[in-house]
């Protein structure tokens, strides 16, 4: 079979070596190698041009080298073809490491004693942090990912609830907020409201001033889902309105985000440049292949994504 491998990430070597490995009996390109697009039958990518796309014209898969599929449904040549994003558990347990990294350094307030090393201080007084089953964190979008962070958080005696905008079809280990007239309460009662949401037309700048406005005026927003459910310059303005509210921002609207941005000058503000839950690559690969060859076996294969929904 014909595969094209497409990615700008920094080690797209290093993935396009392990998947010239795994899938030894098969031809894979990239667009260097200017092949034929019309005979290419399976795409793994992230990130391709929607004319390349478009030249595709017998592909039948694509897998995303990622959780996120927009980047693939917002082409204007995206025409249905199967998707099959990936869920490496890996992923998902990075993720959950990363947000409560940023839930234990808000809760410990770590951020003071920094401040204070910086001046060669001895932090003497300071208010006791909380205890874990005194904060109750709110996972805005209980996917894949967010049940598995909300499960891991619930193993370290915080109080989870969850958000998604549909009824919830499985049991969680935690309630789950879904209807649209109960985001408020789910908001007001979250200490940490940690944002997992997939970029959709629903989900577009969800996290907007009146979102900032329902939160605690000391909370922690995290957002390690998808920077376009954040409308950054709501947050700003909320940001120096209340100067003991916290956000760790993950992924952002345009990216990397721009050293002009005044994200960067808040001192109540954690940037990370979009490493909340990187992918390993022998195991993500493994992953692939091990969809590609039920593909194969049954010359079909259920897409992961609900073009509806957009996720």
């Amino acid at each position: 079979m014909r595969i094209l491998f497409h990615c700008p990430w920094h080690n797209s070597k290093e993935w396009l070596e392990t998947i010239k490995k795994q899938f030894k009996n098969n031809i894979i390109y990239t667009l260097k190698d200017k092949p034929d697009l019309s005979e290419i039958e399976c795409a793994i990518i992230w990130n391709i041009s929607n004319y390349t796309l478009s030249k595709m014209s017998n592909v039948k898969i694509l897998f995303s080298l990622g959780a996120g599929v927009d980047h693939i449904t917002e082409l204007k040549s995206y025409c249905g073809q199967t998707i099959i994003r990936l869920k490496d558990p890996f992923m998902a347990e990075r993720m959950a490491n990363h947000v409560l990294s940023q839930i234990l350094f808000y809760q410990l307030k770590l951020k003071s004693f920094q401040k204070a090393q910086l001046k060669n201080k001895w932090l003497v007084k300071y208010k006791e942090p909380a205890l874990n089953n005194d904060i109750t964190v709110g996972i805005l979008g209980v996917g894949y990912l967010g049940s598995f962070v909300g499960k891991q958080l619930q193993k370290h005696g915080y109080n989870i609830i969850g958000f998604k905008n549909t009824k919830p079809k499985t049991n969680y280990s935690f309630p789950v907020f879904y209807k649209k007239s109960s985001i408020k309460k789910f908001l007001r009662q979250s200490d940490v409201v940690a944002c997992v949401l997939p970029s959709t037309s629903d989900t577009h700048h969800m996290v907007n001033r009146n979102f900032l406005k329902e939160m605690k005026k000391n909370a922690l927003l995290i957002n390690v889902g998808r920077g376009s459910t954040l409308y950054e310059k709501a947050l700003v303005t909320h940001l120096k309105k209340y100067k003991q509210f916290y956000a760790s921002l993950d992924v952002f609207e345009k990216e990397p985000l721009s050293t002009s941005s005044s994200l960067w000058k808040f001192p109540n503000v954690t940037i990370t440049p979009h490493i909340a839950s990187l992918t390993l690559v022998d195991t993500a690969v493994e992953y692939i292949y091990k969809k590609y060859k039920q593909y194969k076996k049954n010359g079909k294969i259920k897409s992961d994504v609900n073009l509806i929904k957009g996720y």
